[in-house]
């Protein structure tokens, strides 16, 4: 019986709460005692503010057209009469409409002496039951227009300022984004607007972060929200079919203002190929792991993700753009800017990369750069002529090894004949992650050449954030560092650490562990040298003496 007399109470008090919603109304809507006036309105259209010697872009509205249709409303939208402009109602140069309007029932107020409101376009329009002064719209992405009336006058303003570009090519849909994800648009947008322009304010709906649209023809023009500011620049992507083909960049900061024009001018020469991360074409080099070090044996585009060394989940903040820093073909011949890696980019939080059509080995470094070009992370791109081999060699290196150095294009030989310096590979400082030249000639002091970004050596010794920012700069040893921290931790010894400069799969041999690292070398089994011809070998290995 109890758990009887519980259902009833609580029947009886949601019964209770039902009666009372039901029958209390806090917004009532008495029928109007005034009867509806007849008023002949002229509705005069805004001009956007543009650039000195600048023209409105002409696919902007700047004159009213038959069959506009703008709204009119006092205090319920149940009241709001929707004007359809016929050509007898246009004046000449379309700046003006003049039409009678019946149905009207204005709104009056002591703080306010306009009474009726009116918003353009009206399929755009979606007013609250108790609008007031204010209009809502359905969206930003439009030429809305709002006004009061003075006397039988409508003054309409423009609600947004609008970006405008045109493009030639055979593309299918554009997107408008920022590196900052500033708001570009609102799923709806509402204005008060009294007879006091000052009073303008706007009340913004759920933000748009990026406005994605069919290209009709060759011209665009995007409406934004007054006060619109793309902090770090924009982007805007051409695509053809599902996947985006064309990008442009910009890092300079823009705020866009009601009534004004961002006029872009034809963006079709500025364009350059967008490599989109999630296209099929696009190869995954992280399927092994992320790493400082990728291996690229196949002509085509590889992406990877941008994150800190092995980290899989620490992403890169405030990445601008990708480029390839420098490359070379680990020789002295004069390189060619490009033929390693065609390309580097960033897109969606992974690193792009694009080789030439036919695969040159060499190596390349490509960097993650912040707007003002300072390197944030960068990688080494290692495209060898032969396979990699990987092997235990007899327990030289106390576990597998490759059977050459780091960006080494071939593996050592020892045999009576000089070295090849494609199988010196890259030098590095100790606890760096980026990789210097070696020796480009077989004895010779001179380095491999290369394109792209001149090594530069420091005065005095680095700090481990300048040799991320600068990788490039060689730090200046000092008592046999180039930091002014302790590196010994750089390259740890009981695991793979952010700054290891292997790929995955691989990193730096611990000290003290295997033949190699033994104090006498030429008690090693296997042990063998040719300072002329410049090798040692312990073993199957065969290291070139490249220092």
């Amino acid at each position: 019986m109890k758990t009887i007399d519980k259902f009833a109470i609580l029947w009886m008090l949601a019964a209770a709460f039902s009666f009372t919603a039901c029958n209390h109304d806090p917004d009532p809507e008495p029928e109007p005692i005034d009867p509806t006036e007849t008023r002949t309105l002229t509705f005069v259209i805004p001009d956007f503010t543009v650039g000195e010697g600048e023209a409105i872009p002409e696919y902007i509205k700047t004159a009213w057209v038959a069959g506009d249709q703008i709204v009119v409303h006092g205090e319920y939208a149940k009241d709001q009469v929707t004007v359809t402009l016929a050509a007898g109602d246009i004046s000449a140069d379309g700046k003006t409409a003049t039409k009678t309007v019946e149905g009207l029932r204005p709104y009056k107020r002591d703080d306010c002496a306009s009474v009726l409101y009116a918003s353009y376009p009206a399929g755009a329009v979606s007013n609250l039951k108790h609008c007031f002064f204010y209009s809502q719209f359905s969206t930003t992405n439009a030429q809305l227009m709002a006004a009061c009336n003075s006397g039988d006058t409508f003054q309409f303003q423009n609600i947004c300022g609008v970006i405008s570009f045109s493009v030639e090519g055979d593309y299918d849909a554009y997107a408008l984004s920022t590196p900052k994800k500033n708001a570009l648009g609102y799923e709806s947008l509402q204005v008060k607007l009294t007879d006091n322009v000052q009073n303008y304010k706007q009340y913004l709906g759920e933000p748009i972060i990026q406005i994605e649209e069919a290209l009709a023809g060759s011209n665009v023009r995007i409406f934004v929200p007054d006060g619109t500011e793309f902090t770090a620049g924009y982007t805007i992507k051409l695509k053809k079919g599902d996947l985006f083909v064309r990008i442009l960049k910009t890092h300079d900061p823009v705020k866009i203002e009601r009534g004004t024009v961002l006029d872009l001018g034809d963006i079709t020469d500025k364009l350059e190929i967008y490599d989109d991360p999630f296209s099929a074409d696009v190869k995954d080099l992280d399927a092994a792991g992320n790493a400082n070090c990728y291996i690229v044996t196949e002509p085509g585009t590889y992406k990877f993700k941008a994150v800190v060394g092995n980290k899989p989940a620490q992403y890169l903040m405030d990445v601008a753009d990708g480029v390839v820093l420098w490359e070379t073909w680990n020789d002295q011949s004069e390189v060619v800017a490009g033929s390693v890696l065609a390309a580097a980019s960033y897109a969606e939080d992974y690193m792009i990369i694009r080789t030439p059509e036919t695969l040159r080995p060499g190596n390349a470094v490509v960097a993650a750069r912040a707007e003002d070009g300072t390197v944030l992370w960068s990688w080494h791109i290692w495209i060898p002529k032969t396979a990699i081999q990987t092997a235990a060699f007899g327990g030289v290196m106390g576990s597998d090894a490759m059977d050459r150095n780091l960006g080494a294009l071939v593996a050592a030989k020892a045999e009576a004949a000089p070295i090849d310096p494609l199988s010196y590979g890259m030098v590095y400082q100790w606890g760096r992650k980026d990789p210097f030249t070696a020796s480009g000639e077989f004895g010779k002091s001179s380095v491999a050449t290369w394109a792209g970004e001149d090594e530069e050596l420091a005065t005095g010794q680095i700090s481990l954030e300048e040799s991320i920012a600068y990788p490039r700069l060689l730090g200046h040893v000092n008592n046999g560092d180039w930091t002014v921290d302790l590196n010994n931790f750089y390259w740890t010894e009981t695991e793979k650490t952010i700054y290891d400069p292997c790929p995955a799969g691989y990193r730096v041999p611990n000290k003290n562990t295997g033949a190699f690292w033994t104090g006498d070398l030429s008690a090693q089994t296997g042990w063998g040298i040719d300072a002329t011809n410049g090798w040692l070998k312990l073993g199957d290995i065969v290291f070139p003496i490249a220092g």
